[in-house]
């Protein structure tokens, strides 16, 4: 009876990476259009890969770009960039509530799962924000 735990806890977790990250919006932002401005490279790449699950695709002396599913993230470092002038972004995912899972599962701390109404659609989503800049992500999926 030993095993069944350590079976049970790999098939949560082989389901909760079933999510599938179909899209990037900036908001108030180009997030997923042109490359996102960050202070320092580092942290990012250790948020995006470590908390996010993306995978590193590329990565330069002063850029990274970062891949999950069919979402590529580019980042270049811009010194003096001020993070409270960044916008936010939107991933549109295929389940939020195991995205979150995932997230809790990882040791992050994503916020409540609500429902919200953008340009007359009404969409399930929670937030997450990154410690070293502070930046907001919001995750979602239509209600």
């Amino acid at each position: 009876m030993a095993g069944v735990p350590t079976d049970h806890a790999e098939e949560e977790h082989v389901m909760s990476r079933a999510v599938v990250f179909k899209s990037v919006s900036g908001i108030s932002c180009d997030m997923g259009v042109k490359p996102s401005p960050v202070r320092a490279l580092e942290p990012h790449v250790a948020f995006y890969t470590g908390v996010l699950g993306f995978t590193l695709a590329g990565r330069g002396e002063q850029s990274a770009a970062l891949k999950r599913d069919g979402v590529q993230i580019e980042l270049v470092v811009t010194p003096g960039h001020d993070p409270a002038t960044s916008g936010s972004c939107y991933f549109d995912v295929s389940d939020v509530e195991a995205l979150r899972q995932e997230f809790l599962d990882g040791g992050a701390t994503p916020g409540a799962i609500e429902v919200q109404e953008y340009g007359g659609k009404r969409f399930r989503l929670f937030f997450l924000k990154e410690d070293y800049d502070n930046y907001c992500f919001c995750f979602g999926e239509p209600a």
